[in-house]
Protein backbone atom coordinates (compact mmCIF):
# COMPACT_ATOMS: atom_id res chain seq x y z
CA UNK A 1 0.00 0.00 0.00
CA UNK A 2 1.44 3.30 -1.13
CA UNK A 3 0.26 5.18 1.98
CA UNK A 4 2.05 2.69 4.22
CA UNK A 5 5.24 3.14 2.17
CA UNK A 6 4.84 6.92 2.50
CA UNK A 7 4.39 6.61 6.26
CA UNK A 8 7.57 4.53 6.57
CA UNK A 9 9.43 7.05 4.38
CA UNK A 10 8.20 9.83 6.68
CA UNK A 11 9.66 7.91 9.64
CA UNK A 12 13.08 7.78 7.93
CA UNK A 13 12.90 11.54 7.29
CA UNK A 14 12.12 12.12 10.98
CA UNK A 15 14.93 9.96 12.34
CA UNK A 16 17.37 11.42 9.79
CA UNK A 17 16.43 14.90 11.01
CA UNK A 18 17.04 13.85 14.62
CA UNK A 19 20.49 12.48 13.75
CA UNK A 20 21.26 15.73 11.91
CA UNK A 21 20.17 17.68 14.99
CA UNK A 22 22.66 15.83 17.17
CA UNK A 23 25.40 16.21 14.53
CA UNK A 24 24.87 19.98 14.33
CA UNK A 25 23.10 20.96 17.54
CA UNK A 26 22.72 24.59 16.48
CA UNK A 27 19.94 23.33 14.15
CA UNK A 28 17.77 22.19 17.08
CA UNK A 29 15.08 24.89 16.78
CA UNK A 30 14.78 24.64 13.00
CA UNK A 31 14.84 20.84 13.04
CA UNK A 32 12.30 20.70 15.86
CA UNK A 33 9.90 22.65 13.63
CA UNK A 34 10.62 20.21 10.78
CA UNK A 35 10.05 17.25 13.11
CA UNK A 36 6.77 18.73 14.34
CA UNK A 37 5.63 18.88 10.70
CA UNK A 38 6.76 15.30 10.07
CA UNK A 39 4.95 14.14 13.20
CA UNK A 40 1.79 15.89 11.99
CA UNK A 41 2.23 14.31 8.55
CA UNK A 42 2.64 10.92 10.24
CA UNK A 43 -0.68 11.42 12.03
CA UNK A 44 -2.29 12.22 8.69
CA UNK A 45 -0.91 9.02 7.13
CA UNK A 46 -2.26 7.03 10.08
CA UNK A 47 -5.69 8.64 9.75
CA UNK A 48 -5.68 8.08 5.98
CA UNK A 49 -4.81 4.39 6.44
CA UNK A 50 -7.58 3.94 9.02
CA UNK A 51 -10.03 5.53 6.57
CA UNK A 52 -8.85 3.26 3.74
CA UNK A 53 -9.17 0.06 5.76
CA UNK A 54 -12.55 1.17 7.07
CA UNK A 55 -13.93 1.77 3.57
CA UNK A 56 -12.21 -1.13 1.77
CA UNK A 57 -13.95 -4.46 1.75
CA UNK A 58 -10.89 -6.52 0.81
CA UNK A 59 -7.40 -5.35 1.76
CA UNK A 60 -4.08 -6.92 0.70
CA UNK A 61 -3.33 -7.71 4.36
CA UNK A 62 -5.65 -8.27 7.31
CA UNK A 63 -7.15 -4.99 8.44
CA UNK A 64 -5.92 -5.62 11.98
CA UNK A 65 -2.35 -6.06 10.73
CA UNK A 66 -2.46 -2.83 8.73
CA UNK A 67 -3.97 -1.01 11.70
CA UNK A 68 -1.33 -2.27 14.13
CA UNK A 69 1.51 -1.57 11.71
CA UNK A 70 0.45 2.01 11.01
CA UNK A 71 -0.13 2.69 14.73
CA UNK A 72 3.28 1.38 15.80
CA UNK A 73 5.10 3.28 13.05
CA UNK A 74 3.29 6.43 14.18
CA UNK A 75 4.48 5.84 17.75
CA UNK A 76 8.11 5.73 16.59
CA UNK A 77 7.63 9.08 14.83
CA UNK A 78 5.98 10.47 17.98
CA UNK A 79 8.99 9.40 20.08
CA UNK A 80 11.40 10.93 17.58
CA UNK A 81 9.64 14.29 17.66
CA UNK A 82 9.16 13.98 21.43
CA UNK A 83 12.92 13.71 21.89
CA UNK A 84 13.59 16.86 19.91
CA UNK A 85 10.81 18.74 21.65
CA UNK A 86 12.15 17.80 25.11
CA UNK A 87 15.65 18.91 24.15
CA UNK A 88 14.18 22.31 23.38
CA UNK A 89 11.76 22.50 26.30
CA UNK A 90 14.35 21.36 28.85
CA UNK A 91 16.91 23.79 27.37
CA UNK A 92 19.55 21.10 26.95
CA UNK A 93 22.68 23.01 25.96
CA UNK A 94 24.76 20.02 24.91
CA UNK A 95 23.45 16.55 24.11
CA UNK A 96 25.32 13.52 25.39
CA UNK A 97 27.10 11.05 23.13
CA UNK A 98 24.52 8.49 24.31
CA UNK A 99 21.74 10.57 22.78
CA UNK A 100 23.63 10.57 19.49
CA UNK A 101 24.08 6.79 19.71
CA UNK A 102 20.35 6.32 20.35
CA UNK A 103 19.47 8.54 17.39
CA UNK A 104 21.77 6.60 15.04
CA UNK A 105 20.19 3.30 16.16
CA UNK A 106 16.75 4.80 15.65
CA UNK A 107 17.71 5.84 12.12
CA UNK A 108 19.04 2.36 11.32
CA UNK A 109 15.87 0.77 12.71
CA UNK A 110 13.68 3.14 10.70
CA UNK A 111 15.59 2.36 7.51
CA UNK A 112 14.98 -1.34 8.16
CA UNK A 113 11.29 -0.61 8.78
CA UNK A 114 11.08 1.25 5.47
CA UNK A 115 12.81 -1.58 3.60
CA UNK A 116 10.46 -4.15 5.14
CA UNK A 117 7.27 -2.13 4.57
CA UNK A 118 8.10 -1.61 0.89
CA UNK A 119 8.38 -5.41 0.54
CA UNK A 120 5.22 -6.28 2.48
CA UNK A 121 2.98 -6.63 -0.55
CA UNK A 122 5.37 -9.28 -1.88
CA UNK A 123 4.60 -11.49 1.07
CA UNK A 124 6.76 -14.33 -0.13
CA UNK A 125 9.82 -12.07 0.16
CA UNK A 126 12.34 -13.88 2.40
CA UNK A 127 13.99 -10.66 3.57
CA UNK A 128 11.11 -9.58 5.81
CA UNK A 129 12.30 -11.70 8.74
CA UNK A 130 15.88 -10.39 8.27
CA UNK A 131 14.64 -6.80 8.50
CA UNK A 132 12.73 -7.71 11.64
CA UNK A 133 15.86 -9.24 13.19
CA UNK A 134 17.93 -6.17 12.31
CA UNK A 135 15.39 -3.89 13.97
CA UNK A 136 15.48 -6.10 17.07
CA UNK A 137 19.30 -5.85 17.13
CA UNK A 138 18.99 -2.06 17.19
CA UNK A 139 16.55 -2.25 20.07
CA UNK A 140 18.83 -4.61 22.05
CA UNK A 141 21.81 -2.32 21.44
CA UNK A 142 19.65 0.58 22.64
CA UNK A 143 18.93 -1.31 25.87
CA UNK A 144 22.69 -1.60 26.51
CA UNK A 145 23.25 2.08 25.80
CA UNK A 146 20.33 2.99 28.07
CA UNK A 147 21.76 1.04 31.04
CA UNK A 148 25.21 2.60 30.61
CA UNK A 149 23.79 6.11 30.12
CA UNK A 150 21.58 5.88 33.21
CA UNK A 151 24.42 4.48 35.34
CA UNK A 152 26.67 7.34 34.28
CA UNK A 153 23.91 9.89 34.70
CA UNK A 154 23.37 8.91 38.34
CA UNK A 155 27.01 9.74 39.08
CA UNK A 156 26.20 13.42 38.44
CA UNK A 157 25.50 15.90 41.23
CA UNK A 158 22.84 18.07 39.58
CA UNK A 159 19.45 16.49 40.33
CA UNK A 160 17.58 18.67 37.82
CA UNK A 161 19.97 17.70 35.01
CA UNK A 162 19.58 14.04 35.99
CA UNK A 163 15.80 14.32 35.67
CA UNK A 164 15.99 16.13 32.32
CA UNK A 165 18.48 13.74 30.76
CA UNK A 166 16.70 10.66 32.10
CA UNK A 167 13.45 11.87 30.55
CA UNK A 168 15.17 12.23 27.17
CA UNK A 169 16.85 8.82 27.48
CA UNK A 170 13.47 7.29 28.35
CA UNK A 171 11.88 8.88 25.27
CA UNK A 172 14.65 7.66 22.96
CA UNK A 173 14.59 4.17 24.45
CA UNK A 174 10.79 4.14 24.16
CA UNK A 175 11.00 5.04 20.46
CA UNK A 176 13.41 2.13 19.94
CA UNK A 177 11.02 -0.15 21.83
CA UNK A 178 8.22 0.94 19.49
CA UNK A 179 10.44 0.13 16.50
CA UNK A 180 10.75 -3.36 17.97
CA UNK A 181 6.95 -3.48 18.10
CA UNK A 182 6.93 -2.65 14.37
CA UNK A 183 9.39 -5.51 13.81
CA UNK A 184 7.09 -7.88 15.69
CA UNK A 185 4.12 -6.89 13.51
CA UNK A 186 6.19 -7.34 10.34
CA UNK A 187 7.34 -10.74 11.53
CA UNK A 188 3.77 -11.79 12.36
CA UNK A 189 2.63 -10.74 8.88
CA UNK A 190 5.54 -12.54 7.20
CA UNK A 191 4.78 -15.76 9.09
CA UNK A 192 1.03 -15.51 8.55
CA UNK A 193 1.28 -15.25 4.77
CA UNK A 194 4.03 -17.81 4.11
Amino acid sequence: MKVLDDQASNLVKATTTLVETFSNYSTLKVNNTILKGLEHEGDEFTHKLFTIIDKTFVTPLDKEDISELTSTIDQVVDGTYGTSDKLLLFEIRKPSSYMQDFARLLLTASQEIYAAVTKLMKLSHPGLIDHSKNISKCEHEGDKIYRIAIAELFKADNAIEIIKFKEIYDTLEGALDRSRDVADVIEDIALKYR
